[in-house]
C-alpha cells in the first residue's frame, strides 16, 4: 500500500503521480491522507503525517511531497521505521516520524527541476511497494531534518511551540497529554496561556462541545496534542498565528 500526502489540491500533479506508480506496480493500492495540506507548509505535513500514518498496515509506504525547495540541494530521502517506509523531501516533513532504524538519501535524478513527486519520489515509492530495498537507492546517512522540537515541563510551567493551524483552524501545539498531565492540569481547570507576548486565561475543555460558541477554550485533540480552539471559530486567525511560535502554559492557581 502507498499512501499520498501533498498540498497539489485538485491539480492534475496529483493524478499523474498515481499514473507513474500504477505504471510501475500495477497492483498498488493507492490511499490519499491528504492534498489538502496548506501550500509550502512542511509543518502542516508533518502533523498530518504524524495523526494519520499509524493507521495503516504494516509495511505501508508514506510517500509525502510538500516541497517549496524543489530543485534545489535539498536531500530526498528513503526512511525505513519498524513500521513502515516514508519516502519525500528530507525539509522537516518528517519532524515527528519517531524509531527510524535507517535512512538512505535517494540518489537517483529527476527529468524536471520543479516536479520531484512524479520524476522522484512516486517512482521510488512504487518500487519500494513493489519489493524493491531501500539500499537500492542510495548510500545511508546518519539524520533527517527536524524543524519541530520538543516539549518540556519546568516547575508549573510547559513551554512548548506551534506544531501548525489545521484545517478547521484549531492551533496544534507539540505539548502531548502526558506533560498535560503532569503539569496537574485536569478537564474545567483554567490555564494562563502566553504566546506572542500576550497572556490568555482559558478554560481546558474535554472536546469542542464544552464551550460555548465562539469561547477560545484548550484541550487534547485527536493525536494527543494540546490544541487551542475557538468554538465553531478559527483560533488561528484569532490568536495571528501560523506555526513555529512559542508557547507557555500554566495551571491558573484559585481560579
Amino acid at each position: 500500500m502507498i499512501t499520498l500526502t501533498t498540498d497539489f489540491g485538485s491539480s492534475e500533479y496529483v493524478g499523474t503521480m498515481k499514473g507513474v506508480i500504477y505504471s510501475l506496480c500495477p497492483k498498488a493500492k493507492i490511499v490519499d491522507i491528504s492534498h489538502s495540506i496548506k501550500k509550502f507548509d512542511i509543518r502542516h505535513a508533518a502533523y498530518i503525517l504524524h495523526s494519520s500514518a499509524s493507521y495503516f498496515p504494516k509495511g505501508t509506504v508514506h510517500c509525502v511531497v510538500v516541497d517549496p525547495g524543489v530543485g534545489t540541494k535539498r536531500k530526498g530521502v528513503i526512511i525505513k521505521t519498524k513500521e513502515y517506509i516514508y519516502v519525500g523531501p528530507d525539509n522537516g516533513v518528517f519532524s515527528l516520524v519517531g524509531g527510524i532504524d535507517k535512512v538512505i538519501e535517494i540518489a537517483s535524478q529527476a527529468k524536471s527541476k520543479t516536479f520531484h513527486g512524479r520524476d522522484v519520489f512516486a517512482p521510488v515509492a512504487a518500487k519500494l511497494a513493489c519489493g524493491a530495498g531501500i539500499e537500492e537507492f542510495g548510500k545511508e546517512i546518519k539524520s533527517i531534518k527536524r524543524m519541530i522540537g520538543g516539549a518540556k515541563i519546568e516547575k508549573n510551567a510547559i513551554s512548548g511551540e506551534v506544531i501548525c493551524i489545521d484545517s478547521f483552524g484549531n492551533v496544534i501545539t507539540n505539548i502531548c497529554e502526558k506533560l498535560v498531565k503532569k503539569g496537574k492540569i485536569k478537564h474545567n481547570n483554567f490555564i494562563d496561556l502566553r504566546m506572542k507576548g500576550k497572556k490568555h486565561r482559558i478554560k481546558f475543555a474535554e472536546s469542542y462541545g464544552f464551550a460555548a460558541k465562539n469561547e477560545l477554550i484548550c484541550l487534547i485533540g485527536s493525536a494527543g496534542y494540546l490544541e487551542i480552539a475557538v468554538n465553531q471559530d478559527d483560533a488561528g486567525r484569532l490568536l495571528c498565528v501560523k506555526g513555529g511560535e512559542k508557547v507557555e502554559v500554566t495551571k491558573c492557581v484559585g481560579c
